[in-house]
């Protein structure tokens, strides 16, 4: 009797275990089924496309001014435009704030980029770039002024305006300097064969003496376009974007405890590749920091299209290290409200699997595919293990074949971080549209963060860089990852809507 008792206890002990794990077995939503409302993680007017960010905080709203593209048939073009938000998630588009004049005989025949600041004065002072390259100006850029109560209704004043004696001159940032009580510009300009940031001193925005060079092109001749100069936590920042070609058009950072010492170059001293352009840095409340910039569209909106000027914004969060060293990671707000874990069914693979981990053995293409990603707004979270790795790749476009044509490629031997344009068994035959050194030394295991929507995808790796691309057809198509002869580990892999 007693041995009977014993086994129906067994018994019920193991159905309220099973009870118990099916009741704690998670439940997904479907994948699409989350109302997102009307969010936006990279976005664009609707009267065009996003130019040079120039970004500014100011009582609890992002202004985030840019030079909007249009791509219209007219002689003038990127006027100042407008996107609001409180949150990164929704913009109030005001469209085009500061007009060009579409007169063949006015500097403002173009603007290029500037900056805006509020003064001691009470008022919104914007400083921009009056570009005229028909040859009817002495110079073809000029330093302009507007001043504005609201933002959004702005009076120029073109007796403000003034040359520098060159036709690269332009760029205007500036920078209140609490030490001195003087407002500095920062300008875009050259001297000789060599880019260069002049500084400009004024005590009341109106009237500027020329304080010479702030900073000398150390890596070559390019333009150092669109810089910020920002003290953050007891650190100066200084950023430029390099107008070179492909992999040199980057954005690049130095920085110093000193302004009188000189500024440092980190030994990494880019955040993201030339899939993003003209970072602008910006504080929030004095102790966050954001990096502004705008990911390019394609020739004919495709994939094998060549990159074209502006395209849709990018913001990333800014994360300062102890020894001020700075890194990128996803906006909290981003990363909030993409929140809801959701169901993507596996398709096909040759991978070993445990639950949301999988195991890429040392096979000549070891791979697994999901089900086609959706164009909105979508955040993939994971880990993978490469302390036995050469390569990694997450590849996306796996339509009708294995080999995705739209790879994000991390090569452990050479220490890039690349986007490839190709099917994935041929990334070794071909070169990268986008690439960067990135040290995977010190590192057994990589944390990734991936937001996608449209066409546009970033890539956030251990909360220290970026990679941001373009891929058109990304989605409605099957996405996954894979490995070419390299042992790797995928842990943890969730994706949220």
């Amino acid at each position: 009797m007693k041995k009977w008792i014993f086994i129906f206890i067994l018994i019920i002990m193991q159905l309220s275990a099973c009870s118990h794990f099916n009741n704690n077995k998670e439940k997904l939503a479907e994948k699409g089924s989350v109302n997102q409302g009307d969010i936006m993680l990279f976005p664009k007017s609707r009267y065009g496309f996003i130019g040079d960010p120039m970004p500014f905080f100011h009582e609890g709203k992002m202004n985030m001014f840019y030079l909007l593209d249009e791509r219209g048939g007219s002689i003038g073009f990127h006027p100042f435009a407008l996107l609001q938000t409180t949150d990164f998630l929704k913009w109030r588009d005001f469209g085009v704030v500061i007009p060009y004049e579409n007169d063949i005989y006015s500097q403002d025949l173009a603007l290029g980029t500037g900056s805006i600041i509020y003064g001691h004065d009470k008022k919104y002072h914007a400083f921009y770039t009056g570009h005229n390259g028909s040859g009817l100006m002495p110079y073809k850029e000029m330093i302009q002024h507007a001043t504005s109560t609201d933002l959004i209704n702005w009076t120029k004043h073109p007796e403000l305006g003034f040359y520098g004696g060159v036709d690269d001159f332009r760029d205007p940032y500036i920078y209140f300097d609490e030490n001195t009580n003087e407002y500095w510009m920062l300008i875009t300009t050259r001297q000789g064969n060599r880019g260069v940031i002049k500084r400009y001193i004024s005590t009341d925005l109106y009237n500027w003496d020329d304080a010479g060079i702030f900073y000398s092109n150390p890596d070559g001749t390019y333009n150092m376009e669109c810089p910020t100069l920002i003290e953050f936590n007891g650190y100066y920042y200084l950023t430029f974007s390099a107008q070179g070609t492909k992999n040199e058009r980057v954005v690049h950072y130095r920085y110093t405890d000193d302004l009188s010492k000189g500024f440092t170059i980190p030994e990494r001293d880019h955040l993201d590749g030339w899939g993003f352009y003209a970072g602008r840095l910006e504080k929030i409340d004095d102790n966050r920091m954001i990096l502004a910039g705008w990911n390019a569209t394609k020739t004919l909106d495709r994939d094998y299209g060549e990159y074209m000027w502006g395209g849709h914004l990018v913001v990333h969060e800014v994360v300062q290290k102890e020894n001020g060293e700075l890194g990128v990671s996803i906006l909290p707000e981003i990363d909030n409200a993409l929140s809801t874990k959701v169901k993507y069914e596996k398709i096909e693979g040759n991978v070993e699997e445990n639950g949301k981990d999988y195991l890429f053995n040392k096979g000549n293409y070891r791979y697994i595919l999901f089900e086609e990603l959706l164009a909105k707004p979508t955040k993939a979270k994971f880990k993978v293990d490469i302390k036995e790795a050469k390569n990694f790749g997450i590849t996306f476009n796996a339509y009708n074949s294995i080999f995705g044509d739209l790879n994000i490629y991390f090569d452990f031997e050479l220490n890039t971080i690349n986007f490839y344009c190709v099917p994935a068994n041929e990334i070794v035959r071909n070169n990268p549209e986008i690439s960067y050194y990135y040290d995977f030394s010190s590192f057994n295991e990589l944390d990734i963060t991936l937001i996608t929507e449209n066409s546009t995808l970033v890539v956030y790796i251990n909360d220290e860089v970026a990679l941001t691309s373009r891929a058109y057809n990304m989605a409605d198509s099957s996405f996954g990852f894979f490995t070419i002869q390299s042992k790797v580990v995928v842990s943890d892999f969730e994706i949220y809507e």
